[in-house]
């Protein structure tokens, strides 16, 4: 792996001069050695040769999440005997695809997360606890662990546990960081407050949280984001990662968009059409890896919405940035002439008091529009709870979906039905609408 010092505080005329070199390695590369991009260059009659620079990205074709599930080995581009771990992605969306990673490409990722670490203030002696899972073929858990050994931080290795024994852990060792998913922290300071402990007590010092965005797309906190900082001060950091590209972006002191690293990833936002689209327009989010070995990839679709920024940010880097995760390409929906993501539901009623869970279900009506249930678990059905939370849609959300209440024990076994590891707090019905709905 090349490493570049600092490449992110460069001129950006020279981080490009690194990017377009690195680009051209990888497109050889990947015609070399994959046999999926040999296939596909091919029947396009392009040759790594035809492309001189990343201005001529928009020649090469898209990879879609349904190729590397439906051709999943092709992609391999090493013996299988060089590689060292396999990974997969959650299976959230569709069926697993499975991404083999070589020596290399291990050291890799745990660079990308040392370089995303340090833009979180993360210093040599800092104390994580690692509150994701790091088993299973998740990647993330993984990268976490190995870059913050990689920057000299010591790390307690929980993953999933009952929220008690994280708390007693936290207590005990006295982490000054954490990595978790904010609904993980918004549980853990419910229950400090339960059992008398103000979450401050509990002396974490900064957080690097994944998973659901607590930003919005003014790059303000969000409902997520201002109940995490009542409890434990602006302590915050956003960060992405995808499985299928090995790689992640991360906040800074400025927290004003999450940094790429120039020489691990060329990053992408394009429009329905594929066009791309100029800074601060919506579109979806498309990654071309580099330096990768095991499975490289070109010009991937990552099916989640975003907008670019290219203007240098104020803590001196010139790396490109990508705003908040709006939500998931194909979740976007359109009720009643308002385009909406669920993420824009859940942060409408997030903090809401005596709601414990909920789920969000879509189905296309018999008008061939799109429709929406809101499956509330609360032990309150009262009008005046009904009508505050409809009230409250309308005002943060713009929509009023149908709301049915029922127990928090009936949702709660929605939300991980079929071992599902990830809550399912989206489930789309739409062109398959079933006799009854499930809420």
């Amino acid at each position: 792996m090349k490493v570049f010092d600092s490449i992110d505080r460069w001129p950006t005329k020279l981080i490009r001069r690194v990017q377009d070199q690195l680009f051209l390695e990888t497109i050889a590369y990947a015609c070399e050695r994959s046999p999926y991009y040999r296939k596909a260059l091919d029947s396009q009659c392009l040759k790594p040769e035809n492309i001189k620079s990343i201005e001529d990205i928009s020649q090469l074709p898209f990879t879609e999440r349904d190729d590397l599930q439906r051709f999943n080995q092709e992609f391999l581009s090493v013996p299988r005997n060089e590689t060292a771990e396999l990974v997969s992605t959650t299976g959230t969306t569709g069926e697993p695809a499975f991404i083999a990673m070589t020596k290399n490409d291990l050291e890799r990722l745990a660079y990308n997360e040392e370089r995303s670490f340090s833009y979180a203030g993360t210093v040599p002696g800092d104390l994580f606890h690692i509150a994701v899972t790091c088993d299973n073929l998740f990647i993330a858990g993984i990268a976490y662990y190995s870059g913050l050994v990689r920057l000299g931080a010591s790390v307690v290795r929980v993953g999933p546990r009952n929220i008690l024994r994280h708390i007693d852990l936290i207590k005990d060792l006295r982490p000054n960081g954490i990595v978790a998913v904010p609904s993980f922290i918004t549980r853990l300071a419910s229950r400090a407050d339960e059992i008398g402990l103000h979450p401050m007590e509990l002396g974490i010092k900064k957080m690097v949280l994944i998973g659901d965005s607590i930003r919005d797309s003014s790059l303000n906190s969000n409902t997520l984001g201002k109940l995490i900082e009542e409890s434990f001060g602006d302590i915050c950091f956003s960060t992405y990662g995808i499985t299928e590209g090995q790689i992640s972006f991360c906040e800074c002191s400025e927290k004003r968009g999450l940094h790429s690293h120039p020489e691990l990833v060329i990053a992408e936002v394009v429009d329905d059409e594929g066009n791309s689209l100029p800074d601060g327009a919506e579109g979806e989010l498309v990654i071309t890896p580099l330096q990768t070995e095991g499975m490289p990839l070109i010009r991937y679709r990552t099916g989640d919405i975003t907008f670019k920024i290219s203007s240098p940010c104020q803590c001196g880097r010139n790396s490109l940035r990508i705003g908040p995760i709006l939500g998931r390409k194909q979740h976007k929906l359109k009720f009643k002439g308002v385009t909406i993501y669920p993420g824009t539901i859940e942060n409408a009623i997030l903090g809401i008091k005596d709601i414990e869970n909920f789920q969000i279900e879509a189905y296309t009506g018999d008008d061939g529009t799109d429709h929406i249930i809101l499956c509330i678990g609360s032990h309150r059905k009262d009008t005046d709870f009904i009508s505050s939370l409809t009230e409250t849609l309308r005002s943060k959300a713009r929509v009023t979906p149908v709301i049915k209440i029922e127990s928090p024990e009936s949702i709660a076994g929605r939300l991980h039905e079929r071992g599902s590891r990830k809550p399912i707090i989206f489930k789309d019905l739409r062109e398959k609408r079933p006799q009854g709905h499930e809420c």
